[in-house]
């Protein structure tokens, strides 16, 4: 086990546990997004190995109730990011609030959250062409909602899945799909705003979820307690059973997941609490090399990226650190 296919690792300013991150592309290159555990928002550019601290306004500063907090302050653990026109928006929300829209420069609130609606379990970015959208899965079901501020979210049909704590987006052959994940799985259909299908885990909730495909068939990816990672397809031929036995590997649970396709490889990458990152062959279901070591503590948070026209996997977690991992280097 190495550290050897590490790109570059960086520590957050705040030594704090990374509970959140997305990328965008920015000027060229990628921006990553952290939420911290004490609801900090923060942005790393990998290429200059530079954080700036992103200050925000109060996400609640727009409702009425507010003047009764004057001291509060955001309690983000989940966020999501777009690219629109010149600006980079920020969606994120926590276990204790609402989610809400920020301009990431300025901190301005775009849309504010409201007292008494959902808290957040997971946020995705939708996937597609148009004005940026954003999904949130929460106990309230699955949530799609744009930029403007007087429109309320929409639910997606049949979501009402138990402690949903995962979400996914996918473009998959013109379809824009939404997966999540809680006590089982579903998978929508945006444009038809309907659900595909569901799946059940033998054992334990899901923790993570994506979408990728073997060949032309899309699939769909989860982690799951105790330590496994299914795979199921979305063709509509093999129903709701797994493709395959679940994969195992991690020496406990597995938070963490994200998939790429490195040449023509599908690969799954996980993250878990025994501090290590892993790489699975989606087609074949089976590992590929030794596990990444390097975290101290566990990696609760795993995202698939491009960093200097190089296909990586970015993991953080309980240490504070992000890590980019060569994935051409590791699978080939």
């Amino acid at each position: 086990m190495s550290d050897a296919p590490v790109l570059l690792s960086s520590e957050i300013p705040s030594s704090s546990v990374i509970t959140d991150l997305a990328v965008v592309e920015v000027g060229g290159g990628p921006l990553v997004v952290c939420a911290d555990r004490d609801g900090a928002v923060w942005t790393w550019d990998p290429q200059r190995d530079l954080w700036q601290p992103r200050p925000l306004a109060y996400a609640f500063a727009e409702d009425p109730l507010a003047v009764e907090y004057p001291d509060a302050e955001n309690e983000l653990n989940s966020l999501a990011a777009a690219v629109s026109g010149s600006r980079v928006l920020l969606a994120a929300g926590g276990h204790e609030q609402g989610s809400a829209l920020w301009d990431l420069e300025s901190g301005e609130l775009l849309r504010g959250a409201r007292y008494g609606e959902p808290y957040v379990g997971s946020m995705a970015t939708v996937k597609g062409e148009g004005p940026p959208r954003f999904v949130t899965g929460s106990d309230a079901g699955v949530l799609v909602w744009g930029l403007t501020a007087g429109e309320p979210p929409a639910e997606l049909p049949d979501s009402d899945i138990h402690g949903i704590c995962a979400v996914a987006t996918a473009r998959v052959n013109g379809r824009s799909l939404v997966v999540a994940g809680g006590g089982d799985v579903g998978v929508w259909d945006l444009a038809r705003d309907e659900q595909l299908t569901s799946f059940y885990p033998d054992d334990g909730s899901v923790e993570a979820v994506a979408v990728s495909q073997l060949a032309d068939r899309p699939i769909v990816v989860a982690a799951a307690d105790p330590g496994q990672v299914y795979v199921w397809g979305l063709s509509g031929d093999e129903g709701d059973e797994p493709i395959y036995d679940p994969i195992v590997g991690h020496e406990g649970s597995v938070s963490a997941l994200d998939t790429a396709t490195v040449g023509n490889r599908p690969l799954a990458v996980t993250g878990g609490a025994d501090a290590t990152v892993r790489i699975w062959d989606l087609a074949e279901g089976a590992g590929v090399g030794a596990p990444l070591t390097g975290h101290r503590g566990g990696v609760t948070i795993v995202r698939t990226s491009m960093l200097g026209g190089r296909e990586v996997a970015l993991s953080a977690g309980v240490d504070g650190v992000i890590r980019a991992w060569d994935l051409a280097a590791l699978v080939w």
